[in-house]
């Protein structure tokens, strides 16, 4: 049906429509008008303006201004265990001693067998890390909800706890190593 439209249209526009070539030395003609044309046509004047450097500079100094705000900010409250009370405060030091003391220790210790060990632990470690400094941040905007307390608490214990593990682990390791050593001489 559609077609037959479009036929009948191009039927009716049949005397209309250009079909043919352009005459011989059409091109050389069209050249030679152009070449006659001795004048630059000059489309458009600039005129100095210092509008837009002053305003491409201004948005630089703003975007540098807020950038460096961004970036010095630090909240105006401590957020942490030990600004809540003084308990919490001890609570803090023993379970942050506690782990230090720990991380040590597994450093001593570690050795090219228990290698990957250590190195997921550290994984895990630094993923209950990040967790704690997220909820620093909920604490300052929860005003020191005791859930927010429980859970930094559970988090200090886990890491503890991990670390605790990971001890167990080596010690395991390098006990079956000697053991293994020992019967290896017998």
């Amino acid at each position: 049906m559609k077609e037959d439209n479009i036929e009948k249209l191009f039927e009716q526009m049949k005397d209309q429509l250009d079909i043919f070539e352009p005459a011989d030395g059409h091109k050389t003609r069209f050249l030679d008008k152009l070449q006659q044309q001795s004048e630059v046509v000059q489309l458009s004047t600039k005129k100095k303006s210092w509008y837009k450097p002053l305003a491409i500079a201004a948005s630089i100094a703003i975007l540098m201004g807020v950038a460096t705000m961004f970036t010095s900010y630090e909240p105006k409250e401590k957020a942490d265990l030990a600004s809540v009370s003084p308990q919490m405060e001890e609570t803090q030091t023993f379970f942050t001693s506690a782990i230090q003391q720990q991380l040590e220790e597994i450093d001593q210790i570690s050795s090219p067998e228990t290698k990957a060990l250590v190195k997921d632990a550290m994984n895990l470690l630094e993923k209950l890390e990040s967790d704690y400094e997220d909820l620093k941040k909920d604490l300052v905007h929860s005003g020191n909800d005791k859930r927010v307390i429980s859970a930094m608490i559970r988090n200090f214990q886990k890491r503890a706890s991990l670390l605790e593990d990971v001890l167990q682990k080596i010690n395991e390791i390098n006990e079956l190593k000697i053991s293994e050593n020992e019967n290896a001489i017998l």
